[in-house]
């Protein structure tokens, strides 16, 4: 199309559940800038460095424009251009030849790969089709998310709202690179007179905004939390009333507790005791007062749902849940209340036997590669030897599908590789 024009679109960085608004000037499909949506009436005009550098994906001479086919044996790096129509003749004929349990299907983790909306529809096409598929979660938040499931607090509050109501605000290894759409409303927040309290292994630029900020040994996040919940206990700061209309387990939690003292957490976490007894002061008398929580990286170690079952228990015991500016805030990967899209697997029954799934645990993934239990294996706008925990067995499970078996794998990606930015978002947040 000639001449300049303007498009007004969302931006595709990895910021879920929101994406902040852009508006695009084009010619002759040429992106010519990009800025902030101003009338967006989510990020009004805000628009963070990695949004902003979007603009370099579109002239990177090495992105990738159509399907490549490899030529030669794997590890030559040696590709031959092949039609759309060709790579799903491809694709159709391998899975026609084997078993549909036979088949894997590992999608992006992230807005950059496939999106909210394309993350459903992977799911519907594997249901459908009666094929293994995993939560590319597990590599990112899915641990913290578990969690949280457990304890039963999945639903956060906005962001807006912790702008317009909450008088504590607790950064609990949240940070503005990955939950950069916070930071407006922070700064909201502190214009209002909140009060805000960054937890971390280390400042970041959040640690700018806040009144104070902790720093605690890697791991030692449930330590904390458990430390705080005994002061809150012991000196009667608890919302008894809620406990009994809203809890389950408040008696044994109230014993398991009992010993986890601000001293027994100092020696853990490395934060002084009184700093600790003040913070759990603070938390639940300067009501309300919500938690934010951080995406991915509080949960990234072998019992990562601990914190989040522990810290998730704060706002029950102060009875912050349900009410304006107390709860647990929006982080990355969250679902606040009456947000999201529509279920596109409502409908779908899965069509392969339980006993037959391959369960969406890293290592269960890799043991059935190098156990040849797949043979045909899709990836979408992924790289599992970048993400994956067991970086040596997973590569000979997949050279194992490749020499010698009766049937061919086939893997076809976008070869993020090829793309430098692309490189960069393909870590977790």
């Amino acid at each position: 199309m000639a001449g300049k024009r303007q498009v007004t679109t969302m931006c595709p960085m990895n910021c879920l559940p929101t994406q902040c608004g852009m508006t695009v000037e084009v010619e002759e499909n040429r992106v010519l800038s990009l800025k902030g949506d101003r009338h967006n009436p989510d990020s009004q005009g805000f628009l963070c460095m990695r949004g902003r550098a979007t603009q370099e994906i579109f002239e990177n001479p090495k992105r990738l424009l159509h399907p490549l086919r490899r030529v030669g044996e794997r590890g030559e790096d040696r590709w031959e251009p092949c039609s759309w129509d060709e790579a799903y003749a491809m694709i159709v004929a391998a899975i026609q030849r084997t078993q549909p349990e036979r088949v894997g299907l590992w999608r992006g983790h992230g807005i950059g790969t496939t999106g909210p909306t394309g993350t459903m529809l992977v799911s519907r096409f594997s249901l459908l089709g009666g094929f293994q598929q995993w939560s590319s979660a597990i590599v990112c938040w899915a641990m913290g998310g578990y969690g949280l499931g457990l304890t039963g607090t999945l639903k956060t509050h906005t962001k807006e709202d912790m702008a317009a109501n909450s008088r504590t605000i607790v950064l609990w290894g949240a940070t503005l690179a990955s939950q950069p759409d916070l930071a407006p409303r922070l700064v909201e927040a502190r214009k209002r007179g909140a009060y805000v309290i960054h937890i971390d292994i280390r400042r970041t630029e959040a640690s700018r905004h806040a009144d104070e900020v902790l720093l605690l040994q890697p791991g030692s996040d449930a330590a904390l939390a458990l430390a705080l919940a005994q002061v809150i206990l012991a000196e009667g700061l608890h919302d008894q009333e809620f406990i009994e209309h809203h809890t389950l387990g408040f008696a044994p939690f109230v014993a398991h507790v009992q010993a986890c003292t601000p001293e027994w957490a100092a020696t853990i976490t490395g934060i002084e005791p009184a700093r600790i007894r003040g913070l759990a002061q603070r938390y639940a008398t300067q009501t309300p007062a919500m938690i934010v929580l951080g995406g991915s990286s509080i949960f990234k170690h072998q019992y990562g749902w601990e914190p989040s079952r522990a810290i998730s228990c704060l706002p029950a015991l102060t009875g912050q849940l349900g009410i304006a500016g107390g709860g647990l805030g929006q982080r990355h990967g969250a679902s606040p209340e009456s947000t999201g899209y529509a279920d596109a697997l409502a409908d779908v029954t899965p069509k392969m036997p339980a006993e037959a799934a391959i369960p969406s645990h890293m290592a269960s993934i890799t043991e059935a590669m190098t156990r040849g239990q797949l043979d045909v294996l899709l990836l979408f706008g992924t790289n599992m030897l970048s993400s994956f925990a067991d970086a040596n067995e997973l590569p000979r499970g997949l050279e194992r599908r490749q020499s010698g078996h009766q049937r061919s794998a086939y893997c076809l990606s976008r070869r993020q590789q090829h793309c430098p930015w692309r490189s960069r978002r393909t870590g977790s947040l």
